[in-house]
């Protein structure tokens, strides 16, 4: 599911004059906010229902370098939902040719850090997304 764009900018790049591997990440989660968004949970209601994704594991693979003000297609989409688990995959490209990939273990959490299972309506959400 496309979930918008990011647009490269200056603070994303080092001295080399492209991204920072760590800003990949940040962009993940800033697609993660977006994914639960256009499911029709924005920050608050999924926070209510409630699911609490903590980041357990990444796995990242770089394809390719960005650049200030390149804009890239971010791409979400839920390879698994577990028992207290999902599993998403971001795909982020540049004109149709990839950039980063990535795929990421959310673990729901309570107040206390504990692990609780994924809500039914989150559940249902994801796995038709």
């Amino acid at each position: 599911m496309n979930v918008g764009t990011y647009r490269v900018r200056y603070r994303d790049v080092y001295s080399a004059g492209v991204v920072l591997n760590s800003r990949f990440l940040d962009i993940c989660d800033e697609a993660f906010t977006e994914y639960f968004r256009a499911l029709g949970y924005p920050p608050e209601a999924l926070y209510a229902v409630p699911y609490n994704g903590a980041l357990a594991h990444m796995d990242a693979n770089y394809h390719a370098s960005a650049s200030i003000d390149d804009v890239l297609d971010l791409d979400v989409t839920c390879d698994h939902v577990g028992n207290s688990s999902l599993i998403l995959t971001f795909s982020f490209t540049r004109e149709g040719a990839k950039v980063f990939t990535g795929t990421a273990r959310y673990v729901n959490i309570d107040d206390e850090g504990l692990p609780i299972p994924v809500p039914d309506a989150v559940r249902t959400a994801a796995a038709t997304s």
